[in-house]
């Protein structure tokens, strides 16, 4: 049987290669450990690490990624609305973002405890993890005040959410524009 690769080098590569694509697949699950490794390294306790893990999940959930501001997440998701609106139809939409909406109403149930559980913690990183408790509640709530005036504004039509969204004139664009 011939060798796949003529040399140590196209072997090199090309397990480089598979590496990177794997990777690729898996870059979030690549990120949390990460931080859990470094958490770890500063000294973190096992269950502050598992506070913070869940810390991770929420900003995960509400669709956050490293390097995206909340005001480009949310403006993000507000133009998607208005295109599937647009391209499907209010009635049709309308009950995914009811699910959108519950959704958010249950994440900031789990921040809130999330949050309460980070004030008993000790140890290293305990400080991040309230800082960065606290922020995810703030986050949460503006997120479901966001949707809940979404579908407010889009029962009225499509035109006075989008009128508002390109006015700076949404809730979250107020109180994030403050900061």
């Amino acid at each position: 049987m011939p060798l796949k690769y003529q040399n140590n080098q196209q072997r090199r590569e090309a397990r480089l290669k598979s590496k990177r694509k794997c990777y690729e697949r898996h870059k979030l699950d690549e990120r949390l450990k990460s931080r859990t490794r470094w958490r770890k390294h500063l000294g973190a306790t096992v269950a502050t690490q598992h506070l913070l893990a869940r810390l991770d999940l929420i900003w995960i959930n509400l669709g956050y990624q490293s390097g995206h501001s909340q005001y480009t997440v949310l403006e993000s998701q507000g133009l998607i609305l208005v295109r599937e609106v647009d391209d499907e139809g209010w009635e049709v939409v309308r009950s995914n973002y009811e699910r959108v909406v519950a959704e958010a109403q249950e994440l900031i149930q789990e921040a809130r405890e999330l949050l309460a559980s980070a004030l008993h913690a000790e140890g290293a990183c305990t400080d991040h993890l309230i800082a960065g408790s606290a922020a995810a509640v703030d986050a949460v709530e503006l997120h479901c005040d966001t949707w809940d005036e979404a579908l407010s504004l889009m029962d009225n039509s499509a035109d006075t959410y989008f009128k508002a969204l390109m006015s700076d004139q949404l809730v979250w664009q107020k109180a994030l524009k403050k900061c």
